[in-house]
C-alpha cells in the first residue's frame, strides 16, 4: 500500500479526517524574514529557501500566497509620500479625503507599523465607505503555481483572504483605542461601513471560490478582548457562515487566523462556520488550554496551533523546558483527529530556531510510538 505524504497527511487533518501520522507545521516566515534582512539565518541554514529550511528541520510545509489583486476606480487617487522614517497614504476622492501615516520601526525588524488610522473624525466614515465601493478584485494565481510546484508534496499552499469585517474597521481603519467610541456615538455609520464591508469581502472570496487553491484563510487576528463573546456572535459569526457556504459550495476550506486570546470563543467557535482555527496560541500566553478546546469543540472544527511562541526563545525558558511542554501536550492529546501542531503564532524574528527542529525530533519520536508511521 502506497504511504501518504505530508501533503496527504496534512489534508486529512485539515478536512477534519482520520490521519496516520500528526502533522507538524511550523510558521517562520516573519523569523526567516527578519533573519535573512539581517544576514543572521544560522550558518547550517543559509542559502536555503523557505520551503527548503522547512524540508531541512524536518516540519511540514505551510506556506501563504496572494491570489488577489486590488484595483480602485478611477475616481479615487492614491498619494504616496516618504519621510525619513515615515510613509503617507492619502485617498483622494469626490466625497473627502483620508490618509495613513506608517512610521518605521527602530528594532530589528526595521517594519513598518500603523501610526495614523484612515478614520479619525464620524465625517472620514462616507470616505472609507466610498473606497470600500470602489474597490476591485482580480484572481491572480501566479504565485499559486510558482509555490505549488515548489511545495510539490511536502505541505500545502494556501492564500489569506479580508478578515471579519468587523475588525477591518475596529483595529485597521479606526484603531481600537478610539473604536468602541465610535460605535457608541455613531453606530448607525460604524455599522453601515462593517456591513459594505462585509458585501464586498465576500466578493474576493467568490473569486477565491473558483480557484484551484483548497484552503483559504483570514487575517482576524482574533482575540476575545477586542472582540468579546457578544460582538462574535454578532459580527464574526454572520460572516463566516456566508464564507462558510460560498467556499463549501466549491469544495474549499474555511480558515481562521486565530493568534490572540480565544478560549471564550470556543463554545461559540464550533458552530461558527470556520472548518479550521490556526495559530491557537495557549498558556503562558493566554489562558487556553489546547486539550479542553479540542473536547469544546467537539471535533466539529480543527485546530492548528498549541506551541507558544515565548517557548522558542531563550528568554522564555530553556530547551528542555520547550521539551517537556510539547511532550505533555502531545502526551495528553493522544492519538485523535481535529489537531495540527503548529506555532501560536509564529516563530519569533529572535528565536532560537533549533528548536523548530527539536519539535520535529519529538513529533518523528511521537508518529512512531503512536502511529507506528514516520512521513517522510
Amino acid at each position: 500500500m502506497t504511504k501518504p505524504t505530508k501533503k496527504e497527511l496534512y489534508l486529512k487533518a485539515l478536512r477534519n479526517q482520520e490521519f496516520e501520522a500528526l502533522t507538524w507545521a511550523p510558521n517562520f516566515d516573519w523569523w526567516y524574514q527578519v533573519n535573512k534582512k539581517n544576514n543572521t539565518i544560522p550558518e547550517k541554514y543559509q542559502g536555503l529557501s523557505p520551503n527548503n529550511l522547512i524540508r531541512k528541520v524536518g516540519g511540514t510545509i505551510w506556506r501563504r500566497v496572494g491570489i488577489i489583486n486590488t484595483s480602485y476606480d478611477k475616481t479615487i487617487k492614491i498619494i504616496t509620500k516618504e519621510k525619513e522614517d515615515l510613509e503617507e497614504v492619502k485617498y483622494v476622492t469626490p466625497v473627502g479625503e483620508v490618509s495613513t501615516v506608517h512610521s518605521k520601526a527602530h528594532d530589528l525588524s526595521e517594519t513598518y507599523f500603523l501610526k495614523q488610522h484612515l478614520i479619525n473624525k464620524v465625517e472620514d466614515i462616507k470616505v472609507v465607505k466610498y473606497i470600500v465601493e470602489g474597490t476591485h478584485y482580480e484572481l491572480d494565481l501566479s504565485s499559486y503555481y510558482k509555490e505549488i510546484e515548489d511545495v510539490k508534496e511536502d505541505g500545502i499552499v494556501l492564500t489569506c483572504l479580508p478578515p471579519v469585517p468587523y475588525i477591518q474597521v475596529m483595529k485597521t481603519d479606526i484603531g481600537y483605542e478610539n473604536a468602541f467610541y465610535f460605535l457608541a456615538d455613531y453606530p448607525d455609520e460604524v455599522n453601515d461601513l462593517i456591513n459594505t464591508y462585509h458585501k464586498k469581502f465576500l466578493e474576493a472570496y467568490k473569486i477565491a471560490s473558483n480557484s484551484p487553491i483548497e484552503i483559504i484563510s483570514n487575517g482576524d487576528n482574533m482575540d476575545y478582548w477586542t472582540c468579546p463573546p457578544d460582538y462574535f456572535k454578532k459580527y464574526a459569526i454572520p460572516y463566516y457562515q456566508d464564507v462558510r457556504r460560498i467556499l463549501h459550495e466549491k469544495g474549499k476550506l474555511a480558515q481562521g487566523h486565530w493568534c490572540g486570546r480565544t478560549s471564550k470563543l470556543m463554545e461559540l467557535t464550533k458552530d461558527c462556520g470556520l472548518d479550521i482555527v490556526e495559530a491557537i496560541t495557549p498558556k503562558p500566553m493566554t489562558d487556553l488550554d489546547i486539550v479542553e478546546s479540542l473536547e469544546i469543540l467537539q471535533g466539529k472544527v480543527v485546530i492548528q496551533g498549541g506551541i507558544p511562541s515565548i517557548l522558542m526563545c531563550n528568554q522564555g525558558g530553556t530547551r528542555q523546558d520547550l521539551i517537556k511542554y510539547v511532550e505533555n501536550l502531545l502526551g495528553r492529546i493522544g492519538k485523535r483527529k481535529g489537531f495540527i501542531l503548529g506555532m501560536g503564532d509564529n516563530v519569533p524574528a529572535d528565536a532560537d530556531f533549533e528548536r523548530v527542529a527539536i519539535i520535529s525530533d519529538l513529533v518523528k519520536n511521537f508518529n512512531k510510538e503512536v502511529y507506528n508511521f514516520v512521513p517522510e
